[in-house]
């Protein structure tokens, strides 16, 4: 099976138990191996409503606290659009995802007929290095609301020793690299 983030298709889990991840966390891998793989289904509690915006305005960059996680826990989501808003998603707060040298992507409700299974949208949340989003309204009409929904996977993991693994001197033979935090 060949394991790495934003394969394109219907989403599946990155890694499944025993596997080894190293989470990119602060310029750094955490190496740590699966223990359980849950599935976190599109629905309604899974999402995030930015507000009303004005015509041509822009949200509040929010704390998305729908996809906070305990300790030893990482995520794995894909999102879509629900409202006419184009979304961004901010890791570390100021840092940006899907960025270019001076622009960032944006996910929009028509991102789906381009990418019909989400994988452009996906990204990961380590324990509580929580995901930030802020709303833009491209259009000449004031919304209610700015909704954004999530899915993807949620994995209970255990870090090895430092002394076992560490970066970027003593690898494991064969692991997943998770990019959890946008600090390259």
């Amino acid at each position: 099976m060949d394991l790495y983030p934003f394969k394109p298709g219907p989403i599946e889990p990155v890694a499944l138990p025993g596997h080894t991840v190293g989470i990119w966390q602060k310029k750094n891998y955490v190496f740590a191996e699966v223990l359980y793989v849950e599935g976190v289904p599109r629905s309604d509690p899974i999402e995030i409503d930015l507000g009303a915006i004005a015509a041509g305005g822009t949200s509040a960059i929010a704390q998305t606290t729908a996809l906070s996680l305990p300790d030893d826990e990482f995520g794995q989501f894909r999102c879509f659009v629900v409202d006419d808003i184009c979304a961004m998603l901010w890791q570390a707060r100021p840092d940006g995802r899907y960025k270019l040298r001076t622009r960032n992507g944006r996910v929009t409700r028509w991102t789906e007929l381009k990418d019909p299974c989400g994988h452009t949208t996906e990204f990961y949340v380590y324990e509580q290095d929580d995901a930030f989003h802020q709303a833009l309204n491209p259009t000449a009409y004031a919304l209610t609301q700015s909704r954004v929904a999530f899915y993807g996977f949620r994995y209970v993991i255990q870090e090895y020793a430092p002394e076992r693994y560490r970066w970027p001197d003593v690898l494991p033979p064969q692991w997943t690299r998770i990019p959890a935090t946008a600090h390259l």
